[in-house]
């Protein structure tokens, strides 16, 4: 891709395009960038809605700029584009491995109709591995995208719209990885974090090799509102506290900024732990960028969770800025996905792999002569030795036909087999039919009330195929407690829990007069009483009920004013929890319950 071509990025907030060029394997160009604000409606995670608004968009953002580019390469991110790292054995033709990862497909992405897909793959890692015999083979790490061709065409559309050519369509995992391949250093260990607003990257590289990809659904936005639950403050003001350490130090505390980035940092935090646990070794250096990467602080409290040096990306190795491109070493940082697809992109495209006539007409009649000129002279040769030849057949097929009868046995043995094999593979169908991931769903339960608060209760629970979503609601408690929090933390770290999330929650409030402590030093609560008549003894009793909360309509009993009394301020929350339990063939020996635990 030597010539000229612009890259173009298109997110829910904004299109970036850049006009770049690839000079070698580990040098670009940028010479040219313009950004715009995506328009209303016109994209939905991955999918352009609006073409024609999408195309004069992009239209509107390079007319009268210098762009001279004909040909484009996109970069699309969704969710709706699957990958999986498969390891595959070495083939030195790259053809044939990618004949393999496309006749595979249907096993590393089950789906329906693998027709609505397009299959593409990068070459993550190539190795030797040590078999169980002590013998090495030569193998692949590949990562293998499968995207929906309806999301792919409208890309097509777009190009369409501006009269441009497409040239490649990638991935944006895989733009990521060939950026950073230029940018780390060999012999070492490090943790590559995007921090945008939505979304969070979490990349692992050892020396230029991709070890570990995964997306945390927590960025700057995810923050930010939670400082504004945290102070009780306007997103303005947020924003400000987010953006000034000095400020932050003075208005924040320490509980309140971790209580802030706490799913952030968890979500980071339990990609990492999985990369310990499955590669075995440690980070030698944590590298930031993206929007997120400005909040204040985050750098000192990633150090302290991750055990690590945290540095921001300063500039970029490999990436030349020249021409009309006038982009700050900041700003070039947010052309990321543009710049790297231009490297080595993954070719997501509609009808690849089709590939056009080697000869054209003039040529084919000059080719076909020649073959003729030398079918002429060929059938003589063939004349003078066909007749030698059926001799020597006419021999060679008794031989074999000798040997043949000698095993004939073998015929028997086979069928046996085949039968063998056939039952052996439907009863392993069958096995392997009877798990699913609902199977731990008594064993979740049981999880979930071990390490409950007592008070807390759950309104609702459904299960589908291991996708698991319920409501929480805690007990009331005082505001500045988080009971259900760390318990949150625990219950998405089981091993058979994945993707855990919390999409929303709702707090409601009250206040609560003290009008004195138990002997324990508890707190009694003024509370409406009931009196009641035991109906054996036929004596009056008098019963507690539910606390009053306190308003300005509460008239209090004189005995309580002359007492005197205090105000406590209590909450209580609703969680919107989502989740995946997978099957876990060797289940975690059991806890012992908590002596608070066990909700209602």
């Amino acid at each position: 891709m030597a010539n000229k071509a612009l890259t173009i990025y298109i997110s829910s907030d904004a299109i970036r395009i850049a006009e770049m060029q690839k000079n070698n394997k580990d040098s670009v160009v940028l010479s040219n960038a313009a950004e715009i604000a995506t328009p209303a409606g016109c994209f939905n995670d991955g999918y352009l809605l609006d073409v024609t608004a999408a195309a004069e968009a992009i239209r509107t953002a390079i007319f009268g700029r210098g762009f001279t580019a004909k040909d484009v390469v996109f970069t699309v991110s969704s969710k709706k584009i699957a990958s999986k790292e498969v390891e595959i054995n070495y083939f030195k033709n790259q053809k044939k491995l990618a004949q393999i990862l496309q006749a595979n497909s249907s096993e590393y992405f089950p789906m329906s109709n693998s027709g609505d897909y397009l299959f593409a793959y990068s070459i993550l890692d190539d190795y030797y591995a040590e078999e169980q015999d002590g013998t090495k083979s030569h193998k692949y790490r590949v990562n293998a995208v499968a995207a929906p061709v309806d999301l792919v065409r409208g890309y097509y559309e777009v190009a369409e719209e501006l009269k441009l050519n497409v040239k490649n369509i990638d991935y944006f995992g895989n733009s990521v990885i060939q950026l950073l391949g230029l940018q780390m250093e060999e012999g070492r260990t490090d943790l590559v974090l995007q921090i945008e607003k939505d979304a969070t990257y979490v990349n692992v590289m050892r020396g230029k090799v991709l070890v570990l990809q995964r997306s945390v659904n927590y960025g700057k936005n995810a923050v930010t509102n939670a400082l504004m639950d945290v102070k009780k403050i306007s997103e303005k003001d947020a924003k400000t506290l987010l953006s000034n350490e000095q400020l932050l130090d003075q208005h924040v505390t320490a509980d309140e900024y971790a209580e802030a980035v706490s799913y952030l940092v968890t979500g980071i935090g339990r990609a990492v732990e999985y990369h310990r646990s499955k590669n075995g070794d440690d980070l030698q250096g944590v590298k930031i960028f993206g929007e997120g990467s400005a909040i204040a602080g985050i750098e000192k409290i990633l150090e302290r969770e991750l055990g690590a040096p945290v540095e921001h990306f300063e500039t970029l190795k490999g990436v030349s800025i020249k021409g009309q491109a006038a982009l700050t070493a900041e700003e070039v940082l947010r052309y990321l996905p543009n710049i790297g697809s231009i490297i080595d992109p993954m070719n997501l495209l509609i009808g690849s792999g089709q590939k056009q006539s080697l000869l054209e007409s003039s040529d084919l009649i000059k080719y076909m002569l020649y073959v003729l000129v030398l079918a002429v002279v060929g059938s003589g040769i063939f004349t003078g030795i066909t007749w030698y030849k059926h001799d020597q057949a006419v021999k060679e097929r008794a031989e074999v036909q000798a040997r043949i009868d000698a095993i004939a046995d073998i015929e028997e043995l086979k069928q046996r087999y085949d039968q063998a094999k056939m039952e052996y593979e439907a009863i392993e169908a069958f096995d392997k039919s009877s798990i699913n991931d609902n199977d731990n769903i008594l064993r979740f339960i049981d999880d979930l009330e071990k390490r409950l608060p007592k008070e807390s209760y759950m309104e609702s629970i459904t299960f589908n195929n291991g996708n698991t979503s319920f409501t929480l609601v805690s007990g009331w408690h005082e505001e500045t407690k988080n009971e259900v929090a760390d318990v949150f933390v625990e219950i998405g770290r089981l091993p058979y829990v994945s993707n855990f999330v919390i999409p929303s929650f709702t707090e409601e409030y009250r206040t609560l007069i003290i009008i004195g402590e138990d002997e324990e030093g508890n707190p009694i609560y003024y509370s409406r009483q009931e009196e009641r008549v035991d109906p054996e003894s036929g004596e009056h009793y008098t019963v507690d009920l539910e606390p009053i909360e306190w308003s300005d309509d509460i008239s209090l009993p004189e005995e309580v004013i002359e007492e005197g009394f205090k105000f406590e301020q209590q909450k209580q929350t609703t969680y919107s929890v989502s989740c995946h339990i997978g099957f876990d063939p060797v289940p975690a020996e059991p806890e012992e319950e908590n002596a608070e635990g066990g909700a209602n």
